[in-house]
């Protein structure tokens, strides 16, 4: 009986050949894993800045467009503001019946608005906005909206008392004259002891949310480097102090454009950055809106060095940085009676506006 020959193991050579295989395919995986983990970064960071941006604009779309809703009022002439006149300092903590918000109850001004342009300080238009505490970021516009809730909160329609929640104002109304009130410290509001119109039922309330929407350098706290869409609005409180919210984080610019339509038929005459404020408030019928938005976290592989022209202005990212951006925008239209003047039925005469 023959022994056969025994089996040889692999040779130093074959050894080598086989490690450097092995090495380029674990290289190809690799390669293949990094690209396609980048990938899904990439798009993951792109779909939240989307996000970002669809509500970004559908908030301020949905605000613009019900500037001067005041509960199925034509305009404002008709509602009583506060007796007392409020403090110039939005920061003081001052009673109820003398908000420190001067442009929250400016009624007859539905939109004011700032653009980017505009040399004097932000501080002297919106005394609220532009100290350390709600910086607003360079070359972007500001825009204030004056509103109630788009349902009513409370109705007496027989009765005199209903049950409205403590420190929070509101618009009284029985669809032809009306009243700014605040509730007080009280859980119910009694009709027979109030003096503001309308004085008898059928009376309906509605919640008053005046908002001031600007671009903040930072989204939590500062030096964070992420910009955001921040608004700021009368809290419900006894001070009547200001709260600031930042809906959308990575948006860096707003521009706004507004068509005003002199003649009051109904079309659009002009479309301008730098309306009077007379105008904006009793001739807007629509507006243009872009925002600049940016993903939050950097793209170690991406440079941008696009130019962005929208509205009047154009911006390019400092020194090519790694910021994915996209310029998204929407035209809405201001679907309330433009100002005091009523729907739009031919030409009229614009007359200066009494905040």
């Amino acid at each position: 009986m023959s022994i056969g020959k025994q089996q040889r193991g692999l040779s130093l050579v074959e050894l080598m050949i086989a490690i450097t295989l092995g090495l380029i395919v674990l290289a190809a995986i690799l390669a293949v894993f990094s690209q396609n983990n980048r990938s899904f970064r990439q798009s993951d960071a792109v779909a939240r800045m989307q996000d970002s941006a669809r509500f970004a604009l559908d908030t301020l779309a949905r605000d613009i467009a019900m500037a001067g809703y005041y509960g199925g009022m034509y305009g404002a002439s008709n509602i009583a503001p506060f007796t007392t006149a409020p403090d110039n300092d939005c920061g003081s903590a001052d009673a109820a019946t003398s908000p420190a918000t001067p442009w929250a109850f400016q009624l007859r001004r539905r939109v004011e608005f700032r653009n980017h342009s505009v040399t004097t300080a932000v501080g002297s238009r919106f005394p609220c906005l532009g100290g350390d505490s709600t910086p607003v970021a360079p070359n972007t516009d500001i825009v204030a909206i004056r509103r109630v809730a788009g349902q009513v909160t409370a109705e007496i329609a027989t009765g005199a008392t209903v049950r409205l929640r403590a420190n929070h104002f509101y618009l009284k109304t029985n669809g032809t004259v009306g009243s700014l009130i605040h509730n007080g410290n009280s859980a119910t509001f009694s009709l027979s002891t109030s003096t503001a119109q309308p004085l008898q039922a059928p009376v309906s309330f509605w919640k008053y949310v005046p908002r001031l929407y600007f671009i903040r350098s930072y989204a939590e706290t500062a030096g964070d480097g992420i910009p955001a869409l921040c608004r700021m609005e009368l809290q419900q409180v006894a001070s009547a102090s200001m709260a600031v919210e930042c809906l959308a984080d990575g948006v860096e610019n707003l521009q706004i454009e507004w068509g005003l339509d002199s003649d009051n038929d109904c079309v659009v005459d002009t479309y301008t950055s730098t309306p009077d404020a007379d105008a904006l408030a009793q001739t807007a019928i629509t507006a243009r809106v872009w925002i600049l938005v940016r993903t939050t976290d950097p793209d170690g592989g991406y440079r941008d060095q696009k130019t962005f022209d929208f509205g009047d202005y154009e911006t390019r990212a400092a020194s090519a940085d790694a910021f994915h951006r996209r310029v998204y925008s929407t035209t809405v239209q201001l679907r309330n009676p433009v100002g005091d003047l009523g729907p739009c039925t031919g030409p009229s005469t614009l007359s200066a506006v009494t905040p």
